[in-house]
């Protein structure tokens, strides 16, 4: 759920389904190499520089693709597990809040209820100027560890 605070700034709360959370990557972060081929001065070097450059470019691609692939079905394997886990009351429901895309505070609470109503704490602080104290856990009455 997104939340306004009093100065304006959007914060999210949300239950993350996963232990982890998946690495956010920059598409930015690839490398320039637009200025090889303005150094070839024969056609028999375009051509290795242009064979050279596909497989610089398409290896890297492949390999990226097929770790993205290969993470995505990992998630969608153990997803069933973890929401039967938490779903059945063994598991903590984890509670997180960002404000942009910076983590500010995360918690876990027992119960996908009471994880619910603890969202719904965060997000009437955040409203109302409080924003969430940056602790790890959140205990409910009844919990035991």
């Amino acid at each position: 759920m997104e939340v306004v605070d009093p100065a304006g700034e959007t914060w999210r709360v949300k239950r993350r389904w996963l232990p982890w959370r998946l690495k956010r990557r920059n598409p930015d972060d690839v490398v320039d190499v637009s200025d090889a081929a303005g150094a070839v001065d024969e056609p028999i070097g375009l051509v290795i520089v242009v064979v050279v450059l596909a497989v610089a470019v398409l290896a890297p691609v492949i390999f990226v693709l097929a770790f993205f692939v290969a993470e995505f079905l990992l998630l969608l394997l153990l997803l069933p597990l973890f929401v039967v886990i938490r779903g059945s009351l063994l598991g903590r429901w984890p509670i997180e809040a960002f404000k942009g895309k910076q983590l500010v505070a995360s918690e876990s609470v027992r119960g996908w209820r009471a994880s619910g109503d603890r969202m719904l704490e965060i997000a009437d602080g955040i409203r109302m100027g409080q924003p969430p104290l940056p602790a790890r856990r959140h205990r409910r009455e009844g919990d035991a560890d």
